[in-house]
């Protein structure tokens, strides 16, 4: 009876999400960020073992070469109408590339509303060829979006995803 008990306790805790998030390998399984308020969001990303995507086509129109190779989704639905910047800066990280998309119409019809593929904004101490979108991006309350992280060539790795979201005016 006790063995039942453990395995049930471990099957429990692996159902509640108690590891960290890391980013779904495509767009409908896209791992949740709960976006609750203003404020500084930070997520795991790990790209090791994610494929390239399908959906949509794996080409990212601000990456050189429009490569985006080994994508990790992850999805958010803000509580308030604000503002958002999203960075994958982190010196231990891999050289990525960012799309936001909104996903009011679901996975098959994402738009995009940002891209970038080698950030210039902040030359601190950041992994080289890291992302960052360049001007914040206006967002909806209630409307989901999507973050969609990918490498370069065949880099992989693991790192952070840093969400600012902002009340518009009054960047973070």
């Amino acid at each position: 009876m006790r063995n039942l008990c453990l395995i049930t306790a471990i099957f429990a805790f692996s159902a509640t999400g108690l590891w960290a998030q890391t980013g779904g390998d495509e767009c409908d399984v896209a791992d949740v960020i709960t976006v609750s308020g203003f404020g500084t969001y930070v997520v795991a990303m790990d790209n090791t073992a994610a494929t390239t995507g399908t959906d949509p086509a794996p080409v990212i129109p601000c990456a050189v070469f429009g490569q985006n190779t080994s994508d990790i989704w992850f999805s958010f639905v803000p509580d308030a109408d604000g503002a958002i910047n999203a960075t994958t800066c982190d010196p231990a990280s891999w050289d990525t590339d960012m799309m936001l998309y909104d996903g009011a119409g679901g996975c098959a019809a994402l738009v995009e509303l940002a891209c970038n593929g080698d950030a210039v904004t902040n030359p601190g101490p950041c992994q080289p060829f890291y992302s960052e979108f360049e001007a914040p991006t206006v967002v909806t309350a209630g409307n989901p979006y999507y973050l969609r992280i990918g490498s370069w060539g065949t880099v992989v790795g693991t790192g952070n995803l840093t969400i600012n979201f902002f009340a518009i005016g009054t960047e973070v």
